[in-house]
């Protein structure tokens, strides 16, 4: 679907300028209640103070001292929590500027609160101009979320052999990529294993799909990090139900052989290994779920969706509907959720991600979905909200983020309410800071305002 759709979105332009960079300042939150995110608590009236991107005090609003330099932000009935991080992305082509679509993106996951991105793969013709995003983000010279970025995929399309899987590997590791992600769809389980084997000698881990070929124990044995819950059912039916192979499994027979208790062990060895899923489970209910064409499209996110795009993804929809029966469609969402609270249950990471843009899901607005996904399948608000900060920046080893505490990076969310009462509450958001650049409630709706007007010029 991504690749269907990409062509749509990118192809829209308008005549709207690079987002400006403000400065990095030392800002105080004055006052505010901070969710550190160590643990399940806020800390009410408190000060925070960030210098040169960096949190550098923070304690008692009453005791704090305010520096003389700083940029006052009253915090006063609102919450600080961490920046939000999007594990599962694809960045499309272009520069920081509006009338990239790249920039498009970058604005709206500043404008929800994603302060990292991971992009897991992008058209070939993206990738050279997302190393050079990635750099000038990191250098200061670029508005946007940090960036995690991975190469082209890895596949039985793009490697036809195990040398094929092999190079590209180390043609990826020279160019500078963070990670490998992959499809599957191999030509043998040896192709796979050569990819593996590169994977590690290059340092490099190892993300995505997992496909008939190989399976869900080889790909745990792999150490990779599955994407999509791919392969549970096939790895869960009993004895004689057929193993299905499809991600999207919604015949009522196969779904009934699942046993709930290899869903269950299952995830307690994901735990005993420490290994990972990204569920994507706002996508998937979005493809299976009752939602008709037309109302998916009259989420207020898709303002910033080109018009050609829109109405690809309400074709989809509709043929998509056409192939699922209601009853299997729906036992199929609650076996998704079930999987991911067994694994919550067991002490297994999960790992927030929106796997946009496509099918309804756009920048920032698809993380956020992804987050009340996972409250709606029985997660807490704190886990749920675990899954968008300290579990990504613990699998990037990034000690620097995750959590509101001296020494981490000044990425912030400032909200009018409290997210562990409720995971809606993140889209209270009235100011974000990334690396240190604070952007108020105003910068933030200039930001939404210049990517719908990008988006569909004249509408």
């Amino acid at each position: 679907m991504l690749l269907a759709t990409l062509p749509a979105i990118v192809g829209a332009q308008a005549p709207t300028g690079r987002s400006s960079m403000p400065p990095r300042s030392t800002v105080a939150f004055v006052d505010v209640s901070v969710i550190p995110m160590d643990r399940d608590r806020v800390l009410a009236h408190q000060t925070v103070v960030v210098r040169d991107g960096r949190i550098v005090a923070i304690g008692a609003a009453s005791s704090t001292r305010v520096p003389d330099d700083a940029s006052r932000v009253n915090g006063r009935g609102k919450f600080l929590a961490p920046g939000l991080v999007d594990m599962h992305a694809h960045l499309a082509a272009g520069t920081d500027a509006l009338t990239d679509p790249a920039g498009r993106q970058l604005a709206l996951y500043l404008a929800s609160g994603v302060t990292t991105v991971r992009s897991l793969s992008s058209p070939p013709s993206a990738l050279p101009g997302q190393l050079l995003l990635r750099a000038r983000i990191a250098r200061g010279e670029a508005l946007g979320p940090t960036l995690v970025l991975a190469g082209a995929s890895i596949n039985g399309r793009s490697a036809k052999t195990p040398n094929d899987a092999a190079r590209m590997v180390a043609e990826q590791k020279a160019a500078g990529f963070d990670l490998i992600k992959t499809h599957g769809m191999f030509a043998s389980v040896e192709a796979y294993d050569s990819l593996v084997a590169a994977a590690r000698r290059a340092g490099l881990p190892l993300v995505g799909h997992v496909t008939p070929e190989y399976g869900l124990a080889h790909a745990m044995d792999a150490g990779q990090q599955i994407e999509h819950l791919d392969g549970w059912i096939a790895a869960t039916v009993r004895d004689g139900t057929p193993a299905p192979a499809d991600q999207i499994v919604v015949d009522p027979a196969v779904l009934a052989g699942v046993d709930t208790n290899r869903v269950r062990a299952l995830a307690g060895e994901f735990a005993r290994r420490h290994l990972w899923n990204g569920p994507t489970l706002a996508l998937f209910a979005t493809i299976a779920g009752p939602d008709t064409p037309d109302a998916l499209a009259a989420r207020p996110a898709m303002r910033y969706v080109p018009a050609a795009a829109l109405a690809q993804w309400k074709a989809q929809k509709t043929d998509a509907a056409a192939q699922m029966p209601p009853d299997g469609a729906r036992a199929f969402l609650a076996l998704r959720d079930f999987t991911v609270r067994a694994l919550h249950d067991s002490g297994a990471k999960l790992l927030a991600g929106s796997d946009s843009p496509q099918f309804f899901m756009t920048a920032g607005d698809g993380l956020l979905r992804e987050v009340e996904a996972m409250a709606h399948a029985g997660l807490s608000p704190y886990a749920a909200l675990e899954t968008a900060t300290r579990n990504p920046a613990e699998w990037l080893r990034r000690a620097d983020a995750g959590t509101v505490s001296l020494g981490k990076r000044g990425d912030l969310v400032l909200l009018e309410a409290n997210p562990l009462a409720d995971v809606t509450n993140l889209r209270t958001l009235v100011g974000v800071m990334v690396d240190g650049r604070w952007l108020d409630a105003a910068r933030l709706q200039a930001l939404r305002d210049g990517v719908a007007g990008a988006a569909n010029p004249g509408a």
